[in-house]
């Protein structure tokens, strides 16, 4: 079975291209930016060299081991193992989750979120080991007649064999700034079924009974057997006293799959969400609806720690809301106002016609996608705004120019930060140029903004990403808040060496109503569990980088202290 998942031998780099090297033909290399472990355990290293690129840019390979320079993977492994159990340290939780594609990125998958660490710190905990064994056990032990009861048959513990057909809904489902924010303030542990095949028959109970005992997915806890055994033994007594339950027939209608095949289902009464795990739920919810990955709320954010606000807020991933009729009238424009492709495959910017007004161009003023190979190229000029294929081109969503608009396939967590409140981190590792997602909220007008009330103020960012620094900029200007509704970008902080960038972008509307997304890119490798973060002044940097370093930079007398603590901090935000 392994073998179905081995590796493809990589082609060889010829290194036809290259220039720079000694007079060996040899290059220097810059460091290990990357890791893969392989199915069999086997570890890559994506090495970066210095000196060196192909022609698309790119001047990274991947190594199994560099024999003259070990002292690079040492440190590589010695970085990473300190990272992994700082991961350990701050929770034992795991995302489990992968696509069906991705099974041979599994071990990377595991790596990355310190499995093995965890697992350690974690010894106390029940494991799988010997799964069916305990559900022997339990299943016995759900079946020996209860003293206090004095009818084993009346007991309510385990449902076995008994086809039924349950209808889906029976089952609960799962559920630059313009203003410098200050500190941001504000899982359950998944559950799951467990089934097993079962020799014995036992009493079928009315449906109404078992759905008042069936887990709710979003909110359970994953037990051992006997735990699990335990849990439905007490809750069943509970139920019983409250309600008077009668064996009913079997159906004959179609079984539903959890119900059939003499399976086992341990059930226990559904809890109810509060807090965190609520919020989590709800959030959850709204980000699948959308066709996004997990957002998660770290476990050492506790209930006590969410504003009342938090509550209240709507969770949207990937659009606009719109308390102004006339602003989301302007945005809805006509279908005829879109330039669209008629590209089976958009493969030359200059060949589709949704790219006629892009200002993306190479030296040569050929038209250049902002993309390639699915990652932001880094090649939009200030001020320029990306247009993407919009819902009127022929082409598929599968679209080398569909990015921003795509449903977030990595899975973020929103965490406590030691000094600014809770910030933003995705759990796997991230390639540079990797688009995260959309800012989201409530658009305004710009001129709106000073009438909102002060709480909001940290939370609005200015679409002026096609507005260019002392120049006039003409056109209506917007704004977006995302304090009452809006998505994980909101929780993201600032630092003034970012690990993020973001670039303005088009596709639900055109260019011309000045209502573009801002999209959030890795602007380097991220490696997993660190902070995701922007530079709410981006104006800042560019001063200094274009200054002499003579003239001090005026601060401004509402100025926030910077907490980025990073090797390149200015000292201060303007707010």
């Amino acid at each position: 079975m392994m073998d179905m998942w081995k590796r493809s031998p990589s082609p060889e780099e010829t290194w036809s291209d290259a220039e720079g090297g000694n007079e060996n033909g040899e290059w220097p290399i810059k460091g290990v930016v990357g890791e893969e472990v392989d199915p069999d355990g086997t570890s890559r290293y994506e090495v970066r060299w210095g000196n060196w690129s192909r022609k698309d840019g790119t001047n990274t390979t991947w190594q199994t081991d560099i024999t003259d320079r070990s002292d690079l993977v040492n440190s590589w492994k010695k970085a990473q193992g300190h990272k992994r159990n700082a991961l350990a340290q701050d929770s034992l939780d795991m995302e489990v989750s992968w696509p069906d594609d991705a099974v041979h990125k599994r071990f990377t998958f595991l790596r990355a979120q310190a499995y093995e660490e965890k697992k350690r710190k974690r010894v106390d905990k029940p494991s799988a080991a010997d799964w069916d064994k305990e559900i022997e056990l339990a299943c016995r032990h759900a079946d020996e007649p209860d003293a206090e009861d004095g009818n084993a048959a009346s007991r309510l513990r385990v449902r076995r064999g008994t086809p039924r057909s349950t209808p889906s809904s029976d089952i609960p489902r799962s559920s630059s700034f313009k203003h410098t924010r200050g500190s941001t303030p504000s899982n359950p542990p998944s559950s799951s079924k467990r089934g097993a095949s079962a020799r014995k028959s036992s009493p079928s109970i009315g449906d109404g009974a078992f759905r008042s005992l069936m887990f709710k997915l979003s909110s359970s806890t994953v037990e051992s057997p006997t735990d699990i055994s335990r849990g439905v033994k007490e809750g069943s007594k509970n139920f019983v006293k409250n309600r008077s339950v009668k064996p009913g027939p079997a159906s004959n209608s179609k079984p539903a799959s959890s119900a059939v095949k003499g399976g086992v289902i341990f059930v226990r009464n559904m809890k109810t969400l509060r807090g965190r795990a609520l919020l989590q739920s709800n959030w959850n919810q709204a980000a699948h609806d959308a066709g996004a990955t997990d957002i998660r709320i770290s476990n050492e954010i506790v209930d006590e720690d969410i504003e009342q606000q938090l509550h209240k807020f709507k969770y949207m991933e990937r659009s606009y809301h719109f308390d102004n009729d006339g602003l989301q009238s302007i945005f809805d424009v006509d279908s005829g106002a879109f330039l669209s492709c008629r590209c089976t495959t958009c493969q030359r910017a200059s060949h589709c016609d949704c790219q006629t007004e892009s200002e993306i161009t190479n030296e040569r003023g050929h038209k250049l996608f902002a993309y390639y190979g699915g990652l932001f190229a880094f090649c939009v000029p200030q001020g320029v705004e990306v247009i993407e294929c919009n819902k009127h081109c022929r082409c598929s969503s599968s679209c080398g120019n569909r990015v921003a608009q795509k449903p977030r396939d990595v899975p973020i967590e929103i965490f406590k930060t030691k000094q600014c409140g809770w910030g933003a981190r995705c759990l796997v590792a991230l390639p540079k140029g990797k688009v995260l997602g959309i800012y989201t909220g409530t658009l305004l007008r710009r001129e709106d903004v000073d009438n909102l009330p002060p709480e909001h103020i940290g939370y609005v960012f200015d679409l002026d990403g096609t507005e260019v620094r002392g120049q006039h900029n003409a056109g209506d200007k917007f704004s977006v808040d995302s304090y009452e509704c809006g998505n994980w970008t909101r929780f993201v902080n600032h630092s003034c060496s970012p690990s993020m960038k973001v670039f303005s972008v088009v596709f639900d509307t055109i260019r011309e109503v000045h209502m573009p997304y801002v999209a959030f890119v890795a602007a380097r490798d991220i490696p997993a569990g660190e902070e995701l973060t922007i530079d709410y002044e981006p104006s800042a940097a560019e001063e200094l980088a274009e200054s002499t370093g003579k003239q001090k930079r005026k601060m401004s007398p509402t100025a926030l202290l910077c907490k980025c603590s990073s090797k390149r901090c200015r000292g201060w935000i303007k707010q």
